[in-house]
Formats: C-alpha cells, structure tokens, sequence
C-alpha cells in the first residue's frame, strides 16, 4: 500500500522545518505574481526586496510600514 503524504511534511523532515518563501528575482513570472499578491507595482517590490531581501515575510513587513 503506497500512502501519500503532503509535501510540506517531506520538506519539514529533511531540512528540520518549512523552508523560507522567498521571492525568485530572476524569475518575471515570479515578480509578477507577488507584485500582484502584495498589491504593489514591479518597481515597488524590487525595491523592497533591494532595501529588505527577497524573503517575502521581509517584504511584507517592509511594504506594510
């Protein structure tokens, strides 16, 4: 029998718990969808991420203050 598990439970086994979302900068796709999520525009967030890191937890913060 194969049982199925999440695969935050996987990555929360190896790495000792959930890894840090962070934003791809290199990636537009990525920018784009967190420029949305954040309700900022592309510019706005790329500067958040050069003052605070591409952590989104960091940006979030930063974008909120």
């Amino acid at each position: 029998m194969i049982n199925l598990v999440p695969v935050s439970a996987v990555l929360s086994a190896e790495s000792g718990g959930r890894p840090a979302m962070v934003i791809d900068t290199t990636d537009h796709d990525v920018i784009g969808y967190w420029a949305y999520r954040l309700n900022v525009s592309r510019d706005d967030l790329i500067s958040a991420i050069e003052k605070v890191g591409n952590s989104v937890a960091a940006v979030r913060r930063h974008l909120e203050s």
